[in-house]
């Protein structure tokens, strides 16, 4: 797992407003920084860092279901390397 790559976007989780923050935008924090990066990797580090940054957000319950509908969208849509 690329350590810069999951800090990038675990920043951008816990320090962007979360009006800003879609799967989509998420992802392209991903392919800005890698952009040959495999789906399944992708989506792993993806997958960390929002569980990780749950925590930050554990007085609101409507932020934690806002990143935690991310982790259930298809990456497919829109995202073939």
């Amino acid at each position: 797992m690329s350590t810069g790559l999951y800090q990038k976007v675990y920043g951008f989780l816990a320090n962007f407003p979360l009006e800003h923050i879609t799967a989509s935008s998420v992802i392209f924090q991903v392919i800005e920084e890698e952009p040959w990066i495999t789906k399944e990797e992708s989506k792993s580090i993806v997958n960390i860092a929002i569980n990780v940054s749950l925590n930050i957000y554990s007085n609101d319950t409507s932020a934690q279901n806002k990143l935690l509908r991310i982790l259930v969208q298809p990456m497919s849509r829109g995202y073939n390397p």
